[in-house]
């Protein structure tokens, strides 16, 4: 069994990680990186990812970094946890990597656009966070329309993947992105909430930022 250990930040897209690792239930620590005090600068961090961002997975002393290469290797490390669908043809397997990479490349900067605007410019961060906004209708548009048809993104089974855009768009909401109206998506953020390894991957935050305040 691999040792693992997570660095991660309450809140940020590490979460979505974090509820993987939950969902396969093997042992693993963890280790909380504060962004807002600048800790991913550090030389100790850089040690660790020179990128200077979360997520980051040691497995066996080995570095993964990027949320969708963590999540990817870790359903095919421990396919029984179900973290995604596992078709056998390789076209279907590059299609579910795709949406993870639709996800970190299309979604992600979009959420941030709305959430953390001064990110994407040094001037006025009205016009960003507005592109932000009209980016994000067009993808919200698009997981609307799936899951009007279906439970999950994957039909009638949760997979990772919904937790991934669980994060993005609740995270945008964070940046004034109105989600009011949105019943499909209310129905959606009540199933990944009453989630089990969602609601323990919260607790693991809770505990991380508790020891990190003393």
């Amino acid at each position: 069994m691999a040792e693992m250990k997570l660095y991660h930040l309450p809140g940020a897209c590490s979460r979505v990680t974090l509820t993987a690792l939950e969902q396969v239930g093997v042992p693993y620590t963890d280790e909380m990186v504060n962004l807002m005090q600048g800790q991913q600068n550090s030389p100790a961090y850089r040690a660790v990812n020179p990128n200077g961002k979360v997520p980051v997975l040691i497995a066996n002393g080995q570095t993964l970094t990027e949320n969708a290469a963590i999540l990817w290797w870790l359903n095919q490390t421990f396919p029984a946890a179900g973290l995604l669908p596992q078709p056998a043809e390789p076209f279907a397997q590059a299609r579910i990597m795709a949406d993870l990479f639709w996800l970190s490349a299309g979604w992600h900067p979009a959420v941030r656009a709305c959430r953390m605007p001064m990110r994407w410019t040094t001037g006025d961060i009205a016009p960003v966070r507005e592109r932000g906004k009209q980016l994000m209708d067009g993808l919200m548009h698009q997981l609307d329309a799936r899951l009007q048809a279906n439970e999950w993104w994957y039909g009638d089974r949760w997979s990772i993947v919904d937790t991934y855009f669980y994060w993005n768009y609740t995270t945008a909401e964070e940046g004034e992105y109105s989600l009011a109206g949105m019943d499909t998506i209310a129905a959606h953020r009540q199933r990944i909430e009453a989630h089990p390894p969602f609601q323990r991957a919260l607790a693991r935050e809770q505990a991380a930022q508790a020891a990190a305040l003393g």
